[in-house]
């Protein structure tokens, strides 16, 4: 890395924030969006946009809400990141009037009693933007109601180790899980010839898209009916964004080849100065040698060398036993209640109320069947 490079991320972290503060969000895409419109949802998406902010959103009714008219910012399980700051550059010019001018549009032309935001990142300076934004309504005396609260695997990769045999990459692996993957490389070594390739350094497409989809469908996302290849419809999804997403750079597939079989895989996408890995496939025949944290682990070090990414976001919920083992960093998501008119207020705490109540139905479920 040059010395060129190596200051454009250090002046990213003295910029007077935290990389956990970052906005970025690759699923407010016009592309993305268009794609899930009617697919993974009923839609429709509108979006509103003011200086680099894109909200998208949907409105709804509910029993929960007693009747209030209920506008839901477009985070989901196959885009769980609440920001909505779509820069190409990476100059990340966010602004307090920025955002409040996107609040306006969103509330103005949705008409609802409150706002729903899931995934809602908290370290992010827009959660004040965001309470001042309701002061100036007058609302400040209502306060934001929060449920889901979690936190998530984040990579610093602008980070030092003082582990030199980590090459000072910000990566933090316990000694035994080194020994345990370095086994794990060593095997397949005996099975051929392992090697990572990237439709980043000009890997054909096509042909990492369809060993995207066999790895995933390999395994028991398909016999669960999850993997992207075997639901029709979240395959349509995919084919609806990804080739155009791919081709404009801010998507990328990664795969570990055995003598040219892929035998893992993981897309990616990259918004702002972030990375946010998206979905990941493993041949099962090769289970026990973890190809996905292998891969996880090279594509972290990859980043940590590019000098246009600065953290890498694991889109995964608390717990995640991969990106965990590999990252020490942590970013803390809520689902926000945000009431927008009087109406809203007693909504707010109905709603979540009964978001909250159909959350511990579904763990006793679970607990009851023995999945927790």
């Amino acid at each position: 890395m040059g010395l060129g490079s190596m200051l454009l991320k250090s002046d990213t972290v003295m910029e007077g924030s935290t990389l956990v503060d970052q906005f970025d969000s690759p699923f407010v895409d016009e592309v993305f969006v268009r794609a899930g419109d009617g697919r993974i949802c009923q839609g429709p998406v509108i979006t509103v946009a003011s200086q680099g902010y894109r909200l998208p959103f949907e409105t709804s009714r509910s029993v929960f809400a007693m009747g209030a008219k209920i506008a839901t910012y477009w985070a989901h399980g196959y885009g769980p990141v609440g920001a909505g700051f779509l820069d190409r550059y990476g100059l990340h010019r966010r602004s307090e009037g920025g955002f409040h001018a996107a609040l306006d549009q969103l509330s103005q032309t949705a008409g609802a009693d409150l706002l729903v935001w899931p995934y809602f990142p908290m370290q992010a300076r827009e959660y004040e933007w965001l309470i001042s934004w309701l002061d100036i309504q007058g609302g400040a005396s209502h306060p934001i109601l929060q449920a889901r609260v979690h936190n998530r695997a984040f990579l610093n990769c602008c980070a030092e180790s003082d582990d030199a045999s980590l090459l000072r990459e910000g990566l933090s692996i316990s000694k035994n899980k080194r020994k345990t993957m370095g086994r794990q490389i060593r095997r397949l070594g005996d099975l051929g010839q392992v090697d990572y390739v990237s439709t980043r350094s000009g890997y054909d497409q096509g042909k990492a898209l369809e060993a995207f989809f066999v790895t995933e469908a390999s395994g028991w996302k398909a016999h669960k009916g999850t993997a992207l290849a075997v639901n029709s419809n979240l395959k349509q999804f995919v084919e609806g964004f990804l080739p155009q997403m791919l081709t404009e750079g801010t998507a990328q597939i990664d795969l570990m080849m055995l003598d040219e079989r892929c035998i893992g895989s993981l897309i990616s996408f990259r918004a702002g100065r972030g990375l946010f890995t998206w979905k990941t496939g493993m041949d099962e025949v090769y289970k026990r040698s973890s190809p996905g944290v292998h891969l996880l682990l090279e594509v972290s070090k990859q980043m940590i060398a590019d000098p246009d990414v600065d953290y890498i976001d694991s889109l995964a919920d608390t717990g995640h036993p991969v990106a965990e083992s590999l990252w020490d960093g942590r970013r803390d998501f809520a689902q926000l209640f945000i009431p927008l008119s009087r109406v809203g207020v007693i909504a707010c705490c109905s709603l979540r109320a009964g978001y909250e109540g159909k959350a511990k139905a579904r763990y006793w479920a679970k607990r009851a069947l023995g999945r927790v």
